[in-house]
């Protein structure tokens, strides 16, 4: 038995756990839901819709017209009435908790690398370190895409204002920019996948490796698959890194304005780097076995070969002495 094989061994099995929960934090409502990738704060959203009926009231009591709130609004549709606009003026002074509910949204949205889910804060949104109480999860999907602006259009339209995102101004940029990061995501999938299983055969190699002790070969390809699963992970977790920041800066960048906010993930990025670690420590574990195990044979090899020239110097010996004595 090589007891040596069992840190390796321990290694493998943190990583291969770590790279499965990255792999499926918020698969469903609960499991993990603070590990996201990424977070959206919508329960402002709109507020530009707001200023926009403040304004428009201290213009009619300053001089009454009849104005409709589908003209002032600029892009709500005509049908939407003066009764839409007492209705804002009615949540103006509780904006983060009734907003979203008004407008028929949710006051959060999360995205995973195989779903994304949705719900409120509690107790409120604007409390420091509120709560996620999460309402849904979408379907678990391999390689998932988030469309977020879809996905809000639908919530708008059914909601109490019956708008859409164009309404509120809502920039085309955003949805483009989480599209082409979709294919980095894509991607990480695949390596997740790929560092998952090659853990996962480290693991048994390393057990074999516990049993057969002096085995170069199994040692050399616990190497290969520590060092597999190792790159994998590192490269996974470099563009979920590269993803969180562009994601967050883009999002921020062009929703502010309108009430949008996006949050990295902090827990999501030490995991999967965490896990980057682990399988970097099996792999070293594994050189330094490979080496030692190499030295070994080299030490056995040439032990074997001065005894073999001393027995062969030994027979010269005795027979140039038998000649000397003249048997």
């Amino acid at each position: 038995m090589r007891a040596t094989a069992l840190l390796p061994m321990a290694c493998a099995m943190v990583g291969f756990v770590l790279s499965m929960l990255c792999l499926f934090a918020g698969h469903k409502p609960g499991f993990m839901e603070e590990y996201h990738i990424i977070t959206l704060n919508t329960s402002t959203l709109g507020h530009n819709l707001i200023d926009k009926a403040a304004t428009t009231t201290t213009s009619s009591t300053a001089k009454p017209t009849a104005t409709s709130v589908g003209s002032l609004l600029s892009g709500i549709k005509h049908n939407i009435t003066n009764t839409i606009e007492g209705d804002l003026n009615g949540i103006i002074n509780d904006v983060a908790d009734k907003l979203s509910k008004k407008l028929g949204i949710k006051q959060w949205y999360s995205l995973h690398l195989m779903d994304s889910c949705e719900g409120t804060y509690a107790p409120n949104a604007t409390e420091k370190g509120a709560d996620l109480n999460i309402t849904t999860c979408s379907n678990e999907t391999a390689m998932f895409h988030f469309n977020i602006e879809k996905h809000l259009n639908q919530q708008l339209e059914a909601g109490g204002l019956h708008i859409n995102l164009t309404d509120l101004d809502f920039p085309d940029d955003i949805q483009k920019g989480l599209n082409d990061l979709t294919t980095a995501l894509n991607a990480t999938f695949v390596l997740y996948c790929i560092g998952i299983a090659a853990a996962g055969l480290a693991i048994l190699t390393a057990l074999i490796a516990f049993f057969l002790s002096g085995s170069r070969l199994i040692s050399f390809g616990n190497l290969g698959l520590t060092s597999l699963s190792f790159a994998a992970l590192l490269i996974a977790s470099i563009i979920v890194t590269v993803v969180m920041n562009k994601a967050s800066h883009l999002i921020n960048k062009y929703g502010n304005v309108i009430g949008l906010y996006a949050y990295k993930g902090g827990k999501y990025l030490t995991i999967t780097w965490v896990a980057v670690a682990v399988m970097a420590a099996a792999s070293l574990c594994w050189v330094v076995e490979f080496c030692v195990g190499r030295r070994n044979k080299g030490r056995e090899f040439s032990e074997k070969g001065t005894r073999g020239w001393g027995g062969w110097n030994r027979r010269r010996s005795d027979e140039a002495a038998l000649r000397r004595s003249g048997v």
